[in-house]
């Protein structure tokens, strides 16, 4: 989990290079029920709202059959509500990833960060065709500490405001996700942004490689997608389509990430839903 303190560099690189570990109970050989047989589950989301999301993304998307979550930030998809509205219609899922997308949180209260960068997103995604009320957040830049103090009260600051709003919030680290620990952890998700200091394929791949192994749930993380990179964090689309292509030949279910919450919570042991669905 990602801290202020801590090099973004640095846990990203060290991440990419070696894997952490499989959750215990996934190590024990408890295999979880995916739909359809497959070995793993796989969230594609897509952070900040970028025009590249509308105009490339989602056609790649559509073309393969695949739906995503999309964490917007207000500031980004002012000029372009309608469009968002259409692929949130259209079956992707819209989430929350703050107003203005901010990193530095040491001066904010509480009450002003949900003030200034939660609630106008959610008033802004509604102001469109009807009721757009995200259930999903994403940490901006992973950080989940908020305010001044010992990182154990930033933490608990952050968590407590966040899931006054919402149902679950994702960060940007972390070991594919074992579906029987996230009813328990479910604003701690790990995720992982494959490309954002290589444009190239090999860590997306060992991740859902290290998913399928253990029969994880993994989440991506993708930003800009263009036709060649500009800057860091950014995915080419000639990148991106492979890895799409690739997951589309996996036993990988690809889900956004609420319908796979969902089922993940309804198929946890004594639910009474034992059958893959």
């Amino acid at each position: 989990m990602t801290d202020p303190s801590l090099s973004r560099r640095v846990l990203l690189g060290a991440l990419t290079g070696v894997l952490v570990a499989p959750d215990a109970a996934l190590a024990r050989g408890a295999r979880f029920p995916w739909p359809g047989g497959d070995k793993a589950a796989v969230s594609l989301t897509y952070d900040d709202g970028l025009d590249s999301q509308i105009d490339r993304v989602i056609p790649a998307l559509d073309a393969l059959g695949f739906r995503a979550t999309f964490f917007l930030t207000g500031y980004n998809i002012q000029w372009r509500l309608k469009d968002w509205a259409k692929i949130a219609a259209a079956g992707h899922e819209i989430g929350d990833h703050t107003m203005n997308h901010p990193c530095a949180l040491s001066g904010y209260s509480a009450a002003r960060f949900q003030r200034e960068e939660i609630a106008p997103t959610q008033t802004l995604l509604a102001s469109e065709d009807g009721e757009i009320r995200p259930r999903l957040y994403a940490y901006p830049c992973g950080y989940i500490g908020l305010g001044a103090g010992p990182p154990r009260e930033r933490h608990a600051r952050y968590l407590d405001l966040v899931r006054q709003t919402f149902a679950a919030a994702r960060t940007t680290v972390g070991p594919p996700n074992d579906p029987y620990r996230v009813p328990a952890e479910p604003y701690r998700l790990h995720a992982f942004e494959p490309t954002y200091e290589a444009d190239n394929v090999r860590a997306a791949f060992r991740y859902l490689n290290q998913a399928m192994a253990s029969g994880a749930w993994a989440i991506l993380v993708f930003h800009d997608v263009l036709p060649a990179v500009k800057s860091e964090g950014d995915t080419s689309v000639a990148t991106h389509q492979r890895i799409l292509e690739w997951i589309k030949s996996q036993p990988l279910w690809v889900s956004p990430m609420g319908e796979a919450l969902d089922y993940i919570e309804t198929h946890q042991p004594g639910r009474g839903r034992s059958s893959v669905g």
